[in-house]
């Protein structure tokens, strides 16, 4: 699994609300895969664009997080279809 094709089969599948690998600043309820100094990591950010601490999940693999990132990604666009 790599970058592109992570994102590129999300868009496909028509997901919206996330954030791979780019600026997440003001934007509001998305699933957000960063980078970080220790490998890479992922969470949610609300309405407020804060970040929410118990969301945040870190990993020291990439395959790791994209695999945690697409699964948030899906259950996110599951959930906010419903509404």
């Amino acid at each position: 699994m790599n970058r592109d094709a992570v994102a590129s089969d999300l868009t496909a599948r028509g997901y919206t609300g996330f954030v791979l690998l780019g600026d997440p600043r003001s934007q509001t309820n998305v699933v957000v895969l960063a980078q970080s100094r220790n490998g890479w990591v992922t969470y949610i950010q609300d309405e407020r664009a804060q970040l929410l601490t118990p969301s945040v999940r870190e990993f020291a693999g990439e395959d790791d997080a994209l695999a945690d990132f697409v699964h948030r990604v899906e259950v996110w666009n599951r959930l906010t279809s419903v509404r």
